[in-house]
């Protein structure tokens, strides 16, 4: 499963083996139709909404050309961790790409 993360820094890659949804409402149910939290995950870092906009409208917002120069390497760097997590393990791919 890959999801955006807006408690992970933006521009940040994390690699998970299971876990709980941390309030993202895609992986609550997933979790929920699954009957387990055993499922590797890719997390992407967007960061926190700027001011007060809702969460829920920043996340389906288009990006912005400063953002876009962050999430289009970011994008390469993703297929990296997948790349790495189906032929080495989830575990080679979290100590590869996590930090």
């Amino acid at each position: 499963v890959v999801h955006d993360d807006l408690d992970l820094a933006s521009g940040k890659l994390r690699l998970r083996a299971e876990g709980s949804s941390g309030g993202q409402n895609g992986i609550r149910s997933i979790i929920d139709r699954l009957g387990t939290q055993e499922f590797a995950r890719v997390k992407i870092g967007i960061g926190r909404p700027p001011g007060r906009m809702d969460p829920a409208d920043y996340v389906l917002q288009n990006f912005t050309p400063d953002e876009e120069a962050v999430f289009g390497p970011l994008r390469e760097r993703a297929a990296g961790a997948i790349e790495s997590w189906l032929s080495d393990g989830i575990e080679v791919a979290m100590n590869r790409f996590n930090g």
